[in-house]
């Protein structure tokens, strides 16, 4: 067995273990847990946006990208749309090309809704309902966002389309099927409460502008220009169910007893399911304070394990993803990690970030995105703001969790979760990881512990 890791970071207690003189035992991944579609350097993720470095995000395999409508629509509204992507307020044909050609994936989390759609009178976090008084369980009152989507997928996924289906403004290369997206995500956190009643999606709502956005529910929509969910413009195209504030698997159940009920085909309309989990003090979150716990005393693991489970036992082929978790640096943030000499609390995020990926691997997730590249404000006490694996916008200067992240990435290159190693030792963890191309493989091993 091997490990590459620099000498230096080796704190976070990642080694070479000769099994047999620790009187140790093998254990395979639980039976009852499918293992993860991707290996670590794919696994590995992060939250990032348009105008983050790419040599910076190479410290992960995969990307996702917080892309809000309104940046792409000139506003001249639905069906007529001349949407701007390149050039537009940014240029997202070169940005992806960019990661494309540093060998990264990126899944864009499209969000938001746009002003026109109720004439300046919504919040921008609102549900994009046609219109105010639509029936916010109904497919169909969600023709405009689901022809964006389609417009979306026609122009980054894998399939060409006629141009007479493009709606583009007169400036816009006239491209479709470019290749550079397998997944695009619909929303983000609709379960929030903290935006109001015309924000908070309850399952049924959500899983309705899903059926939209997916395929057009069910290709069972008409009006306007026809054109209607993600499905229809590229077939091959992943679609990321919005990441959830919190592990709310009682959700995904509502959404599938909603996608059997009204869907001709009962087909449960996402590829893949996914969730945000923060180790809070307690679960009522940021509200009774800090410390934050690690990975281990939050049961990052254990509660990983149930949602795989139930995917495997009734969603099989749909992908588990966490697209947000992580632990700012800010001492005055209750999202911040309590002191535990000798470490400074960048080398405790640090240490923190790469236990987790080992523990969401372990549970069998396909793919984990922590929050996230850079930090929003490194001084506020403000929770998410310093989360970050680097200074903010414009400084740039990674943090020593930067580091960690992107050797861990290397070192579990092409190697997938392959079991525990058993020990008499209740905090300690040894999991395996193997190469899916040679018989190496490495040992991870580590002292879960918060203090």
């Amino acid at each position: 067995m091997f490990l590459n890791y620099y000498n230096a970071l080796l704190k976070f207690c990642v080694c070479i273990l000769v099994v047999t003189a620790l009187g140790c035992k093998h254990s395979q991944p639980k039976a009852n847990i499918s293992k993860g579609k991707f290996t670590m350097d794919q696994f590995m993720g992060i939250n990032a946006f348009v105008d983050d470095p790419v040599d910076k995000l190479k410290a992960v395999g995969f990307i996702r990208e917080y892309h809000n409508w309104e940046w792409d629509d000139d506003g001249k509204g639905y069906p007529k749309n001349e949407l701007k992507w390149a050039p537009g307020i940014w240029n997202f044909d070169e940005f992806y090309q960019s990661i494309n050609q540093a060998g990264l994936e990126i899944g864009p989390c499209i969000q938001g809704n746009v002003k026109w759609l109720h004439k300046n009178l919504n919040n921008l976090a609102d549900k994009p309902i046609d219109e105010i008084d639509a029936d916010t369980e109904d497919p169909r009152s969600y023709r405009k966002k689901a022809q964006f989507m389609f417009q979306f997928a026609a122009r980054y996924g894998s399939t060409k389309i006629a141009d007479t289906k493009l709606t583009l403004s007169a400036n816009q290369p006239r491209n479709s099927g470019m290749k550079l997206i397998r997944y695009v995500e619909d929303w983000n956190e609709q379960n929030k409460s903290w935006e109001g009643k015309n924000a908070q999606f309850s399952a049924e709502e959500y899983a309705a502008m899903a059926s939209a956005d997916y395929d057009g529910h069910a290709k069972t929509m008409t009006g306007g220009n026809g054109n209607f969910g993600v499905k229809n413009a590229d077939p091959n195209i992943r679609f990321v169910m919005g990441g959830l504030a919190g592990l709310k698997l009682s959700f995904v159940k509502d959404m599938k007893r909603w996608f059997e009920k009204n869907r001709a085909d009962k087909k449960f309309a996402a590829d893949v399911i996914n969730f945000h989990v923060y180790a809070w003090k307690s679960e009522d979150g940021w509200e009774d304070g800090g410390p934050a716990k690690s990975p281990e005393e939050a049961g990052f693991r254990e509660k990983l394990e149930e949602i795989t489970a139930y995917r495997d036992g009734n969603l099989p082929g749909v992908e588990v993803w966490i697209s947000e978790f992580g632990w700012d640096t800010n001492p005055g943030s209750p999202l911040c990690p309590p002191v535990i000499k000798p470490f400074d609390i960048q080398e405790i995020q640090a240490q923190w970030l790469v236990r987790s990926y080992l523990a969401f691997a372990a549970a069998g997730v396909d793919r984990a995105q922590a929050y996230m590249l850079r930090d929003v404000d490194p001084k506020s006490k403000i929770w998410y703001s310093s989360c970050g694996l680097m200074g903010p916008k414009g400084d740039w200067t990674p943090k020593k969790s930067w580091y960690y992240v992107y050797t861990m990435k290397n070192t579990l290159k092409n190697m997938k979760y392959a079991g525990e190693v058993l020990t008499n030792e209740p905090d300690l963890h040894i999991y395996k990881f193997k190469d899916t191309k040679t018989q190496q493989g490495v040992y991870a091993m580590w002292c879960g512990s918060s203090s």
